[in-house]
């Protein structure tokens, strides 16, 4: 016992406290939040039936003794409760009026006890409040995901990126994956092992994959196999999605399943996808991996030279840092872990 305990009640929400949750996100996250607003949306997010669980959402709420509630914390698990569990925190917010120290902190430590995982990691993170919290408190480690991306080189014309014209030159490119669209995750499951674990990323369930990309209620998600031309199997999967605006497209690759140094080797199957598809560039946002593994893909950093649009709901033509913060340093964090890739209105 402390004096949190003394004061607030700390549990994982069932069912019955959408509403609650819902409103309090209202209140004090944003109004206009599509959480706050869009139940069905809501419930698709936070909620288990994935995994047969009708009765629990995922999210730690901190209430006062009446049963009021004063902070939440949401979570993204990629799989159930048990081995090899590996957890987003998504949102954390306490009431702004509360009168007790630190009580964001306390709300994370429990989250911890309440929702125990082989790491937590999350993007998104609030650089001015979270991002020390979680250096200093919990001994994360943090930083800015890196933006990489590779440019169509038989356009002239960008609508969507800012590009100085030493940018357009040629690059040279690896050719020793192909890649083939997926249509169905019943092919993942018949030609990728979802079991298996590689190093540098967290395991995610088969469970989550089909909902998280096959199932999603508002984005369409397009899912690509890396293989040899005498393979049968896929060596590994990235998953992207399509994004049009100023008539114009792009492909940002947002989840990778597979041995990251393959990355290194899909440059002409890539350059030719984004040819015959029509992309400006695809790009492809990671927290981190070594800008050497992914030359030979075509990818170059983006730094100051150019401006590859993060945000497009809304649309804004400017380069965005995105922080992150992980409790295993060694894990790759891509754009569409926790709720980074999710729409903010409906």
């Amino acid at each position: 016992m402390n004096r949190y305990d003394e004061l607030y009640n700390f549990r994982i929400a069932s069912r019955k406290d959408i509403d609650s949750v819902m409103l309090f996100l209202k209140t004090e996250w944003g109004e206009n939040h599509i959480l706050a607003n869009d139940k069905e949306f809501f419930i698709w997010q936070y909620g288990n039936e994935q995994y047969g669980d009708h009765s629990t959402i995922n999210f730690v709420l901190m209430e006062d003794k009446k049963g009021t509630l004063v902070g939440v914390n949401g979570f993204i698990p990629y799989a159930p409760a048990g081995k090899r569990r590996y957890v987003s925190s998504a949102i954390t917010k306490v009431k702004s009026d509360i009168k007790i120290p630190m009580a964001g902190i306390e709300l994370i430590k429990r989250f911890k006890e309440l929702v125990p995982a082989d790491a937590y990691y999350s993007s998104g993170t609030n650089p001015k409040t979270m991002i020390p919290i979680g250096a200093k408190v919990f001994h994360y480690t943090t930083g800015i995901l890196q933006q990489y991306y590779v440019l169509n080189p038989t356009r002239k014309e960008f609508k969507i990126a800012f590009l100085k014209e030493e940018l357009l030159e040629k690059k040279m490119l690896k050719d020793i994956w192909k890649l083939r669209e997926i249509l169905s995750f019943h092919e993942i499951n018949e030609h990728y092992d979802l079991q298996k674990q590689y190093a540098y990323q967290g395991y995610k369930s088969p469970e989550y994959i089909e909902k998280r990309y096959f199932q999603h209620p508002i984005y369409k998600y397009k899912a690509f196999g890396l293989y040899q031309e005498d393979q049968i199997e896929y060596s590994g999967i990235l998953v992207a999605r399509e994004i049009q605006v100023n008539d114009s497209k792009i492909l940002r690759f947002v989840d990778y399943l597979g041995e990251i140094r393959n990355l290194s080797g899909i440059g002409v199957s890539l350059q030719n996808l984004l040819i015959q598809s029509g992309y400006e560039y695809a790009d492809f946002v990671v927290g981190s991996i070594e800008e050497e593994l992914l030359e030979g893909s075509g990818f170059r950093l983006r730094k100051e030279e150019a401006i590859i649009p993060m945000y497009f709901d809304p649309f804004l033509r400017e380069n965005i840092e995105i922080w992150y913060q992980k409790s295993k340093e060694e894990i790759v964090i891509f754009k569409a872990d926790g709720d980074q890739d999710r729409p903010n209105h409906r």
